[in-house]
C-alpha cells in the first residue's frame, strides 16, 4: 500500500509504523491506547484509498474572455491505473479539497485519464465546450497511423450533472457548465491509446471557427472539382491519354480532400471505422494515380520493355493497396504513405533525365514536380508531428489543391497544340520517334550480349498470337520461335557482331505463329558505339514484311511461270533444256527427248465461245498432259496454244512414240462446253 501525504513523499504502511516505533515522541504518544487506536484507524483509512489516488492540479481560472484554453498543457495525465481512478479535487471556496472516484465505462479496460479543474471567477454560470479532434494529419505517423477514432469516452465532474455530448462529425465535444464562483474538477476517460489534444472553447468561438473552416474547405473543394471537370471535358475535344490520366489524379485528389474535410462522412453517414477505410483507400489511390500519370504523360511506354514492365508492375502494386485498405486500413495507409517518397524520387529522376534529353513534356512538368517534392517534405514533418498547429494542416491541404491545379495547368497546355513544345525548345524527338515507329508498324528490338537476352515489343507477340512477354527473355527461347532454316543464320549473324565488337544488323527471317504458320520479319539494328564489349547491346526496329515477301514471291513465280495454268513458261523450259544438253555434252549422259504439242484451230474456239471458255479448255489440256509426265520430267506452256514436254525417263524412240500417241488420244477426249462436246486435236 502507498500513502501520498501533502508533502509529496511516499510511504508504505510498514514504513509509517516503523517510523512511529523509532520516533521518541511517537513512542510516548503511542503509550496512550486511545491515541494509538486513532492513529492506526487513520492510517487504515488512508491505505484503503491510496492505491489509485492522484492529486488534482491547480484549477484553471475561466472568465469567458478567452476563446480557447489548451487543456493538454494544464491537465494531469494518468495511465496504467486500471478501470478505477481516485483523485483529490481542487479546493473549493472554503479551501477544502475533496476526493472523487471514477470507474471506467468498461471493466478491465485500463483506459488513459486526463484530470483538470476549472474555477469560475465570475458572477455568472459559464458554459464551454471540451473538444478533441478525432483525426488530425499532424502527428498521425507513418507506421500504423491513427486514421479516425473516438477520443473522449466520458467526462465526469466532481459536482453537478454529467456533461452532455454534442453531436459532431469529426470532433468529440462535451458541454461543460461551471456555476458562478464554483470550482469543478473534471476526470476525462480517453478512448484511444494516445493522448489527444484537448481544448476548452467558448461556444460562439468554436462555432465561428467551424463555419470559417467549412467555408475554406468548400472553396478548396470547388477549385479541385472545376479542374477535374475541365480535364475530363478536354478529353472529349482532344483524345490524348494524358487528359484522362491528369483528370484521374485530380478526381482522386478531390476524394482525398473530401475525406480530410469529412465531406463524404456527412454525405454517406460513415462511421469512424468506415471513414478510416475511406481515408486509407484514397491515399493509396492517389499514389496509384500519380504513377499512372507519370507513365502516360512522359510516354514511357515507348521506352525499353523493362521500363514498361517496371511501371505496369508498380501501378498494379499500388492498386493492390486500395483493396488492402478494406482489409487492414492502417497497414494500407502506412505502405501508401511510404510509397509517396519513392514516387517523388523515382519520378523526379525520370523527369530530370528526359528534360536533359529535350523532352518538352518533362520540361513542362519540372516546376510542378519540384512543388510536389516540397509538399511531400512538408507532409512528412507534419505526419511525424515535427510541426504542430491547425495552420500547418490547413497549409498542407491548400498546398495539395495548388499542386493539383498545377497538374491540371501542365496538362491543359497540350490540349490544342499540334506539337508538344515549350517556348523555343526543339520538337519532342521522343514523342515523334515513337509516333513514327507506331505508324510504320514496327517495334523496338533489344539484345543484351552480356546476358544473352532479347526484349521485344508486344506488337510482334500480338501478331503471332502469343501471350505478352513470351518472346522477351533468353536468346535460346527466342530461337525456338524462328523457322528451323533461319535459326543458324540468325545465330551466326549475332556471333559475328560479338566477334567484331559491334556493327550493323540486317536480316530477314520467319517466326512461327501460334497456329503453326509463319510470318516474315525484317530486322535492322545497330550496336551502341560507346558500350564496351562485355556490355555489348544492340537496338533496332523489327517490322512485318510478310506482305512484301509474298508479293515478291508472286512476282518471281509469275516471271517464270504461266499465269493461267501455273506451268513453267518458255524461258524456264529453254533453261532446263540447255542444262540437259550441257549434261549430255559434259557427262555423256543419255540425251533427253522433247515433245512439242500444238493444238489445232484453237483460235476458232476462242472466237466461237469466248476467251473465258478458251482459258478453261487450256486448263483442261494442262491437267491431261500432267498425267503423263514423271517427277523428273518437265511440262511447260511455251505459247498461246502450244505445250512442250522434256523427257528424261523415256529416251528410246519407240517409248517416245508410244507416249506421244497416248497424249494425242488423251487430248482428243471430248470436252463439254455450253451443252456441246468439243474435240481437240493436236
Amino acid at each position: 500500500m502507498i500513502w501520498r501525504p501533502y508533502n509529496g513523499k511516499n510511504f508504505s504502511l510498514g514504513e509509517l509504523l516503523g517510523r512511529a516505533r523509532c520516533s521518541h515522541r511517537l513512542t510516548r504518544l503511542f503509550a496512550c491506547t486511545n491515541v494509538r487506536m486513532m492513529m492506526l484507524g487513520l492510517v487504515a483509512v488512508l491505505s484503503v484509498f491510496a492505491p489509485q489516488s492522484a492529486l488534482a492540479l491547480e484549477p484553471i481560472a475561466i472568465t469567458g474572455a478567452k476563446d480557447v484554453i489548451d487543456i493538454s498543457e494544464r491537465g494531469a495525465f494518468y495511465e496504467g491505473r486500471g478501470d478505477r481512478l481516485q483523485v483529490e479535487t481542487a479546493a473549493g471556496r472554503d479551501g477544502i479539497a475533496g476526493r472523487m472516484s471514477v470507474r471506467a465505462r468498461q471493466a478491465g479496460s485500463n483506459p488513459r485519464w486526463v484530470v483538470f479543474a476549472l474555477k469560475n471567477t465570475t458572477n455568472e454560470t459559464i458554459e464551454q465546450w471540451l473538444t478533441a479532434q478525432r483525426y488530425s494529419l499532424n502527428g498521425s505517423k507513418f507506421f500504423n497511423p491513427d486514421l479516425d477514432k473516438g477520443r473522449i469516452g466520458a467526462v465526469t465532474p466532481s459536482v453537478g450533472f454529467a456533461p452532455e455530448r454534442v453531436s459532431s462529425d469529426n470532433t468529440d465535444i462535451f458541454s461543460l457548465s461551471v456555476e458562478a464562483g464554483a470550482t469543478v474538477t473534471f476526470v476525462v476517460e480517453l478512448s484511444g491509446n494516445t493522448y489527444p489534444r484537448l481544448s476548452l472553447w467558448q461556444v460562439e468561438a468554436f462555432e465561428k471557427k467551424r463555419r470559417n473552416g467549412h467555408l475554406f474547405n468548400g472553396i478548396l473543394l470547388g477549385i479541385t472539382g472545376i479542374m477535374a471537370i475541365l480535364l475530363s471535358a478536354l478529353f472529349a475535344a482532344n483524345h490524348k491519354a494524358m487528359f484522362p490520366a491528369g483528370a484521374l489524379v485530380i478526381w482522386i485528389g478531390l476524394a482525398y480532400i473530401s475525406a480530410e474535410f469529412g465531406f463524404l462522412q456527412k454525405l454517406f453517414n460513415l462511421s469512424t471505422d468506415g471513414n478510416a477505410i475511406y481515408r486509407a483507400a484514397t491515399e493509396a489511390a492517389f499514389a496509384t494515380s500519380l504513377v499512372s500519370f507519370l507513365y502516360i504523360f512522359l510516354s514511357l511506354r515507348l521506352w525499353h520493355a523493362w521500363v514498361r514492365l517496371f511501371f505496369i508492375s508498380w501501378i498494379l502494386a499500388q492498386g493492390a493497396l486500395v483493396l488492402l485498405a478494406f482489409v487492414d486500413a492502417p497497414l494500407a495507409s502506412s505502405l501508401a504513405r511510404l510509397s509517396f517518397g519513392a514516387i517523388g524520387a523515382i519520378g523526379g529522376l525520370f523527369i530530370l533525365y528526359l528534360a536533359l534529353r529535350g523532352q518538352s513534356r518533362a520540361l513542362s512538368l519540372m516546376p510542378t514536380w519540384l512543388l510536389f517534392l516540397v509538399w511531400l517534405f512538408g507532409m512528412g514533418v507534419t505526419i511525424q508531428g515535427l510541426l504542430s498547429g491547425d495552420m500547418v494542416v490547413t497549409a498542407m491541404n491548400a498546398g495539395l489543391v495548388l499542386l493539383l491545379a498545377l497538374f491540371g495547368f501542365t496538362v491543359t497546355q497540350f490540349a490544342f497544340s499540334g506539337l508538344d513544345h515549350v517556348g523555343t525548345m526543339p520538337t519532342d524527338r521522343f514523342y515523334f520517334n515513337g509516333q513514327a515507329i507506331e505508324g510504320a508498324g514496327a517495334c523496338v528490338w533489344y539484345w543484351d550480349a552480356r546476358h544473352d537476352t532479347i526484349e521485344i515489343g508486344k506488337e510482334v507477340e500480338e501478331a503471332l498470337g502469343l501471350s505478352w512477354g513470351t518472346l522477351s527473355g533468353s536468346f535460346s527461347n527466342w530461337l525456338d520461335y524462328l523457322h528451323p532454316t533461319d535459326r543458324e543464320r540468325f545465330s551466326l549473324m549475332l556471333l559475328g557482331v560479338k566477334e567484331r565488337n559491334g556493327g550493323p544488323v540486317s536480316i530477314d527471317f520467319r517466326m512461327r505463329r501460334s497456329d503453326g504458320t509463319y510470318l516474315w520479319y525484317a530486322l535492322k539494328a545497330h550496336t551502341d558505339d560507346w558500350v564496351k564489349a562485355r556490355t555489348l547491346t544492340c537496338v533496332g526496329l523489327l517490322h512485318d514484311i510478310t506482305g512484301s515477301k509474298r508479293a515478291q514471291e508472286r512476282l518471281v513465280h509469275d516471271a517464270v511461270h504461266d499465269s493461267l495454268t501455273g506451268l513453267p513458261n518458255q524461258e524456264i523450259f529453254a533453261d532446263r533444256l540447255a542444262i540437259a544438253v550441257m549434261r549430255v555434252q559434259q557427262e555423256r549422259a543419255a540425251p533427253p527427248a522433247v515433245l512439242f504439242i500444238d493444238l489445232d484451230r484453237f483460235k476458232n474456239i476462242n472466237a466461237r465461245f469466248g476467251m473465258g471458255v478458251g482459258d478453261t479448255m487450256l486448263l483442261t489440256v494442262a491437267r491431261r498432259l500432267a498425267r503423263y509426265i514423271r517427277p523428273q520430267d518437265a511440262l511447260a506452256r511455251v505459247g498461246g496454244d502450244q505445250f512442250a514436254i522434256l523427257l528424261f525417263a523415256e529416251t528410246s524412240p519407240h517409248q517416245v512414240t508410244q507416249l506421244a500417241e497416248r497424249i494425242r488420244k488423251a487430248l482428243r477426249g471430248p470436252i463439254k462446253i455450253a451443252g456441246e462436246e468439243v474435240i481437240l486435236t493436236s
